[in-house]
């Protein structure tokens, strides 16, 4: 795995309505939602597995790496290619198909509020790729996350919360489920913020968990 697998050097085009099968334009819209592979095997009412190669297929189409990069571009298009019983579903709301919109800028994931990362499923959370926002939420910047173990993200994290952050997504790895967790850092000026984290896991063929991915913001507290 390498970095540039988050972040391609120039933007995709964009699938037209007719390179979707009804299927895929519905998995697209569900994962757009927020729903996990588990969650939308059972509201299409089909297998996991099926579930899985739709997937597959719209991150080919599309020309991107992982179910993190395919939400964002459907946020950030604000269009939809789904159909589910022949309405369109689109991400703000029912209405007529809108047209196919300009692809997203280069850099899309570093333009994003908070942290998106990509990497290790071990307690040192070790990241293989990180935003730049990552300089504003901790005050370091992304190449010195990346460039050293010894500098991982795990270090920022507060003693306290390590245990309960490393069962909280081993619990959901093992059930294939998305994780969300909220904990405290220690950034670089050695402020203390509380954050909100969301992420998934990246497995092989064979079900092997090869590492996790995720987004990570400031939690600010009314």
């Amino acid at each position: 795995m390498h970095n540039a697998s988050l972040l391609p050097s120039a933007a995709p085009p964009v699938p037209s309505a007719d390179e979707l099968t009804e299927r895929e334009g519905q998995t697209l819209s569900l994962i757009a939602s927020g729903l996990s592979n588990k969650q939308i095997a059972r509201e299409l009412g089909i297998s996991d597995g099926t579930v899985k190669i739709y997937v597959r297929n719209l991150l080919r189409k599309f020309r991107l790496h992982s179910r993190l990069e395919l939400a964002t571009r459907v946020h950030r298009s604000s269009a939809s290619w789904a159909r589910v019983d022949d309405v369109p579903l689109h991400c703000e709301g029912a209405g007529p198909a809108a047209p196919a919109p300009n692809p997203p800028a280069p850099g899309l994931l570093d333009e994003l509020p908070g942290l998106i990362y990509r990497g290790d499923n071990d307690r040192t959370w070790y990241m293989e790729y990180v935003s730049a926002g990552c300089l504003t939420l901790t005050g370091y910047t992304a190449e010195y996350l990346t460039r050293d173990p010894e500098h991982s993200y795990g270090s920022l994290i507060l003693d306290e919360y390590a245990d309960y952050i490393w069962y909280c997504v081993q619990c959901a790895l093992l059930k294939r489920e998305p994780y969300q967790l909220s904990y405290r850092i220690r950034c670089a000026d050695g402020r203390i913020k509380n954050v909100w984290e969301t992420g998934v896991g990246v497995y092989s063929s064979s079900g092997e968990v090869l590492g996790i991915e995720g987004a990570i913001f400031e939690r600010r507290d009314e």
